[in-house]
């Protein structure tokens, strides 16, 4: 967001030379296909060791990606007030996040009432019931961790979703399994899941769990199952 937001203010161009610093334990190969368009690449890894240079052609952000900024986003950081109402002025498709479902704020006369601010999204959750997926809920996220190491961390413990949605703001994620199963199995390689010992929460999303249920355990379904059918990282 940080470097979306400077390019959004002219602060930085394509040939603005990007550098990070991190221990060598950090430096990690990922796929792609983890990456989001959001997600900013580097030119340079620095460590106490060494000087890696990427040569990634990966395009860095263009700007920010007002599909993805929620509207507590908006209100937490002033100046994405200030941006969005000059992308705005320039013709720019500025729409927000949508973290409501417009059919609940409406009442039984067609008449609209306030949205109210819920802790668990429900759009997120009635679409994966739509189509037939189980969702694990992962709270209490570090405010410094950044969804592309979610997505690594998940990888590595053979437990990436089929779809990832990502509230860094509220310090929670929404993982989309395609069964009952995946997610139980899932759960159970996130067991004790913590980064530098932060620990994190994870169970199955609310509306998740009477379903689940219901349908019954994975069985002695093996971990070695989802770890070939199940790895579809983002």
């Amino acid at each position: 967001m940080e470097y979306a937001m400077m390019v959004a203010m002219g602060a930085v161009t394509e040939q603005t030379v990007v550098v990070t610093v991190v221990h060598d334990c950090q430096v990690l190969d990922i796929p792609e296909s983890l990456l989001d368009d959001h997600d900013l690449t580097v030119d340079y890894i620095v460590t106490p060791t060494r000087v890696l240079t990427t040569n990634c052609t990966r395009p860095k952000p263009q700007g920010i990606i007002w599909s993805k900024v929620s509207r507590e986003m908006m209100s937490t950081i002033p100046i994405l007030r200030k941006l969005r109402d000059s992308e705005r002025r320039a013709g720019r498709d500025v729409t927000l996040k949508t973290e409501e479902d417009p059919l609940r704020q409406r009442t039984a006369t067609g008449s609209t009432r306030p949205a109210h601010n819920c802790q668990t999204p429900p759009i997120t959750e009635s679409l994966a019931e739509q189509k037939g997926v189980t969702t694990v809920y992962i709270g209490n996220i570090p405010p410094t961790m950044r969804v592309s190491e979610l997505k690594s961390l998940l990888r590595e413990r053979g437990a990436s979703p089929g779809h990832l949605t990502w509230q860094g703001p509220q310090h929670r994620a929404f993982l989309d399994y395609s069964d009952g199963c995946q997610a139980q199995l899932a759960l159970r390689s996130l067991e004790g899941l913590s980064v530098e010992g932060h620990a994190m929460r994870v169970e199955l999303a609310r509306m998740q769990r009477q379903r689940l249920n219901e349908h019954g355990d994975c069985g002695d379904k093996k971990r070695g199952d989802y770890a070939r059918h199940g790895d579809a990282g983002q």
